[in-house]
């Protein structure tokens, strides 16, 4: 055997590794909420420890899945709208958070802030976590009905239909007198006004990676929310 054989042997650059170890290091993470998720609630396990995604990066625990048409808030716009619904509400009130998970993990742990999700990943979070299918707007717990202080909403698609329809799940959810924030395509201005009464804020949400969609705020109420500078 030649002693120079190994030379022939193909070697990664570090450039190279580094993304390698990096992308292994997600796929482990995102590993760990899959099967969390997937497992039955063990009857010894508790909610603090569910708590630990809440310390978790989204993208590495719970990568957009973009067929489900999933783009995360970047850090700044979901912790100033975590800040508005928790200021919204006392620590006996209920913040319900619907599709936009992004929030409700900058919100932080309480058995008072719920998410509302297709996406069973977020199982992970225990009994805080509600599947929710906007083609079943009005199958919610019976529990829930009227119990939300605030909804914060974000709705899966861009369309007409899949915000009449969860506006139908705000509205079986909300409190009378509520607070609603709504996070969606600017072009749905007329909508959310007709629907739920909704203006337009000053606020503009913004994500991770760049969308060509024109995004926007609405609230049933007076938003006052600094816009991040440039």
């Amino acid at each position: 055997m030649d002693d120079n054989s190994d030379d022939d042997t193909p070697r990664l650059s570090a450039e190279t590794m580094e993304a390698l170890l990096e992308f292994r290091k997600e796929q482990e993470s995102f590993g760990v909420s899959i099967s969390v998720a997937n497992d039955p609630r063990d009857p010894s396990a508790t909610e603090h420890e569910n708590s630990c995604f809440f310390h978790e990066d989204m993208h590495c625990s719970f990568p957009e899945d973009w067929q489900m048409s999933q783009f995360w808030y970047d850090d700044e716009t979901s912790n100033k709208l975590a800040d508005v619904v928790k200021n919204l509400s006392d620590h006996n009130n209920k913040i319900a958070c619907i599709s936009c998970p992004s929030v409700f993990k900058a919100c932080g742990y309480s058995e008072n802030v719920h998410l509302y999700e297709y996406d069973k990943r977020f199982a992970a979070f225990g009994s805080t976590y509600f599947f929710y299918d906007y083609n079943q707007p009005e199958d919610v717990p019976e529990e829930c009905v009227g119990s939300y202080a605030v909804v914060i909403a974000d709705p899966p698609f861009l369309a007409e239909e899949c915000l009449e329809k969860l506006s139908l799940t705000i509205n079986k959810l909300l409190q009378p007198n509520g607070k609603i924030i709504l996070c969606t395509g600017a072009v749905m201005e007329k909508t959310a006004s007709e629907l739920l009464s909704l203006k337009k804020t000053l606020f503009i949400p913004t994500h991770k990676k760049n969308l060509g969609n024109t995004f926007a705020c609405f609230a049933n109420f007076e938003l006052d929310i600094k816009q991040k500078e440039n």
